[in-house]
This record gives structure tokens, sequence and C-alpha cells, in this order.
């Protein structure tokens, strides 16, 4: 069995780097074994799934464990920059980013490949929708983040008062 065939919404976005739902107690364990070395929740603790001793199952596995909490409804240009220094930090490394259904880790890796490794916005657009449809709220973060970084945006939603077209 492999991590794609049993954790939630699991992606890889290249050799090194994947992103899914809550993994169950088990599966750390086959994250491990398929070279996985550290790993970053993105989920908070009223999360579908929550495990609260996450960090002790990583342990066990062998996996580093970063734990950034990205409030749903208001996730931040703070929450993405601390995001990026721990991939920064973690290069080089096998890395899981998750949350409780790959919504959050999804856009937060699109967010990264773009900024940090070039991704063209139209290809992150449709890696980020096949997994989820980003909301107003996730739609404005992906434009806040990206312009903090003097980049344009990934158009998931129409701007606020731009009409849909029929």
């Amino acid at each position: 069995m492999n991590a794609a065939d049993t954790i939630l919404n699991f992606t890889p976005w290249g050799e090194r780097l994947a992103s899914s739902g809550q993994p169950k107690p088990g599966e750390f364990a086959i994250l491990a074994a398929e070279g996985f070395e550290t790993l970053i929740n993105l989920a908070t603790t009223a999360s579908t799934g929550h495990l609260p001793d996450e960090p002790g199952l990583c342990a066990r596995a062998g996996l580093a464990f970063a734990w950034l909490p990205v409030d749903w409804k208001a996730p931040s240009l703070e929450d993405y920059r601390t995001f990026e220094a721990w991939l920064d930090a973690n290069r080089g490394r096998k890395a899981l980013v998750h949350c409780a259904m790959n919504w959050r880790a999804s856009m937060f890796c699109a967010l990264y490949r773009v900024i940090r490794e070039g991704l063209a916005p139209a290809q992150a657009r449709e890696d980020v929708l096949g997994v989820w449809e980003p909301d107003q709220v996730w739609t404005e973060f992906s434009r806040a983040v990206l312009a903090a970084h003097g980049l344009g945006p990934i158009e998931f939603q129409p701007p606020p008062g731009a009409d849909r077209p029929a």
C-alpha cells in the first residue's frame, strides 16, 4: 500500500513535495516508508480528524513534525510567510504538507510553487482545482500573497464586484 492509495486527497507536487488531507494514525509509517522526512500540519485543533498525538505519531514513525494552524476563515500573509520559511528550511527533504482535506495544504503548496519555483499561475490554478474549488476567502488570500511578492493573481473566483460570465 502507498500514500496515494490510502491518505485522503494525497497529491504529489514533485519528487520532494506532496500535500494531503489528515493522515490516519497508521499512515505516518507509510509516509516514512516512502521516504518522507518531515511534515507540516496546517489544520487547527477544531479541524475534522484532528489528532492530538500527531507529534508523537510522527516521532514514532521517524518524521519531523511542525504545526502551523491556519484559520480556515482568515488565512493570512503571515501564515504563508511562516510556511514559506519552513519549506525553505526543509528544501532537500521529502516533505508532506497537510490539513484536514488538502484544501489549505494544496493552496499553500501552489502559492509556494508559483513564488519560489516559477510555476505558471495557470498550472497552479489547475493543480488546486484538481483538489478543490477555492471560495472568495481563499481566492483573496491567494491574491494577497501573490501581490506581496509582486505577482499577478490566480483567478479562482472573480474579483469582488465583477460579473460572472453567463
